[in-house]
């Protein structure tokens, strides 16, 4: 008798930009990275972990490569966001041109690019409520003088 072998079941596609599916709190991380080592996925995992944290008051999804549509190319890791799923695409990181080592492709720290996902975030919706992050901070009494 021969044996069955078993079929693995290919992630199902999500049109987010479909009615259904569309949410316009859902904020888009995009992400094209190599599939040459795995620690690509696990920053590009890492950096929407950050977001997810940072901006509390949004959902963040994070689509790579294209969801498998996209083959990458090698070395790349690229960063874009957008508001939702029905606006354009803004490209915030590129490691395409960096490194080697391999640590040069992927950004340093995430703040700069928390300050670009904030200009794109104020672009489309300047009367969102965005956290303050100097909330409960006292101003000094004198400032210094240079």
């Amino acid at each position: 008798m021969p044996l069955k072998s078993k079929k693995t079941k290919k992630p199902r596609e999500v049109d987010w930009a479909a009615d259904p599916n569309f949410d316009k709190n859902r904020a888009m991380i995009y992400i094209e990275h190599t599939l040459e080592c795995p620690i690509f996925l696990t920053k590009a995992e890492e950096f929407a972990a950050y977001v997810a944290e940072q901006v509390p008051n949004r959902i963040i999804q994070l689509v790579r490569n294209n969801n498998g549509k996209l083959a990458p190319r090698d070395g790349a890791f690229e960063i874009g966001f957008s508001q939702n799923a029905r606006t354009s695409v803004h490209q915030i990181w590129s490691g395409i041109d960096k490194g080697p080592p391999r640590r040069d492709k992927f950004p340093p720290n995430y703040e700069p690019l928390m300050e670009e996902i904030s200009k794109v975030l104020k672009k489309f919706y300047p009367d969102a409520e965005e956290k303050d992050l100097l909330e409960g901070m006292e101003d000094d009494d004198e400032a210094p003088v240079y």
